[in-house]
């Protein structure tokens, strides 16, 4: 003889009608929890896409701002070699000044 608590499982899958290991209460408390699941997800969704946009936004003010720089920084570098070329001619042209003496 099977004890009741070991048969009980048996039964149920069984489909005997009367024998349910949970109540209503635990079915409309998951219905509830799954409810609230649903609208939690789609806030979080809400506010992931609100931080992708913002993210989107600061990328492409840093990749203005990196090639604003990187625009100075050539102009700069241009502007740097003929200050430097005239005075490596001027030492050029001392040199050979002094040696034609």
């Amino acid at each position: 003889m099977v004890p009741v608590k070991e048969a009980q499982p048996e039964v149920a899958a069984g489909g005997e009608p009367g024998r349910r290991f949970a109540s209503d209460e635990f079915f409309f408390l998951l219905q509830r929890i799954d409810r609230l699941d649903e609208k939690v997800m789609g806030r979080i969704d809400a506010v992931m896409a609100r931080i992708d946009a913002v993210d989107a936004r600061l990328t492409a003010r840093i990749d203005a701002v990196d090639a604003d720089l990187s625009r100075d920084i050539d102009s700069l570098r241009t502007w740097a070699i003929g200050p430097l070329f005239a005075v490596l001619v001027g030492f050029g042209g001392v040199i050979v000044a002094l040696l034609r003496r």
